[in-house]
């Protein structure tokens, strides 16, 4: 397929699940630029944490736009999150994050994946061993949450991951959240290669990348570990995204501040005065 053409795959199948995942489209379109890096080789798809089964589903629609030979399995214990640890898991509490399974397996359905997606409903801990003893994977999504859940994650596809393939982790770069980052370090090592992805993303390629054509990696430092940014800075449309974001948020900024100052008697209200009010609860609307 072309580039235009593998565009329009991502863009069909993102508009038909967007309403079932709190994934931002930057970070879809990471994880289908990972299904494309990865396509060629053995095993299939997985994702831990699915909640309304959103990008599962995702997975499956490109897999089948794209002709390949593969399954994706979704695990989710649709009870919400288990038993999280202050200290690592921040704000997460048990129960967040609930799905329904009833609704999941109609939009399955509804989008013609009953043969592709298979729904693995309970915790990781029980769904894992119902996995066949010969399955293996070339793509993982973990938006699994917790430090416990992660490293559950983690330490089966420590077994199973083909060589090449790619692990996308969610809540990776997030603040008062070190569960998910010291779940990945603990189990693929302190030295692991972490690629920025957008916002809180991060990939690894923990067996090898897979790409013959990897560039040079840039090198930041976040939260006192190093990721690379290479692949994140060659996205423009995500570098515009986040100025188009700044520019905003900075705009409705000086607005808060203009009606601070005018409620506060601290300024003269200026001559278009009334507009600050009109502007005031935009930000929330958009």
């Amino acid at each position: 397929m072309s580039a235009a053409e593998l565009n329009a795959v991502f863009e069909r199948n993102y508009a038909l699940v967007e309403p079932y995942t709190l994934l931002m489209q930057a970070q879809v379109r990471s994880i289908f630029d990972r299904l494309l890096e990865v396509r060629a080789l053995p095993g299939d798809a997985i994702e831990f944490g699915a909640f309304r089964g959103g990008l599962s589903c995702f997975l499956g629609l490109c897999i089948r736009d794209l002709g390949l030979r593969k399954q994706v399995y979704m695990l989710d214990s649709f009870q919400g999150l288990p038993d999280a640890r202050a200290e690592l898991d921040g704000p997460f509490e048990r129960g967040m994050m609930a799905g329904d399974v009833q609704q999941v397996s109609q939009l399955r359905s509804s989008l013609g994946l009953d043969g592709i997606v298979h729904i693995l409903p309970g915790w990781f801990e029980e769904t894992l061993p119902r996995l066949p003893d010969s399955a293996r994977f070339c793509l993982a999504h973990l938006d699994a949450d917790l430090y416990s859940s992660t490293r559950t994650a983690l330490q089966y596809l420590a077994l199973r991951l083909v060589d090449g393939g790619a692990v996308v982790l969610d809540d990776c770069v997030c603040h008062d959240v070190a569960g998910v980052i010291q779940a990945t370090e603990e189990v693929l090592g302190g030295d692991v290669h972490l690629h920025l992805g957008p916002k809180t993303q991060a990939f690894v390629f923990p067996r090898g990348d897979p790409r013959r054509d990897r560039g040079v990696p840039v090198w930041r430092t976040l939260g006192g570990r190093r990721y690379d940014l290479a692949d994140l800075l060659a996205r423009a449309d995500y570098l515009e995204l986040v100025a188009w974001d700044e520019a905003f948020y900075r705009e409705h900024a000086r607005w808060y501040s203009d009606y601070l100052q005018l409620l506060s008697g601290r300024a003269d209200p200026p001559e278009d005065s009334h507009r600050i009010t009109l502007d005031i609860g935009a930000i929330r609307r958009r």
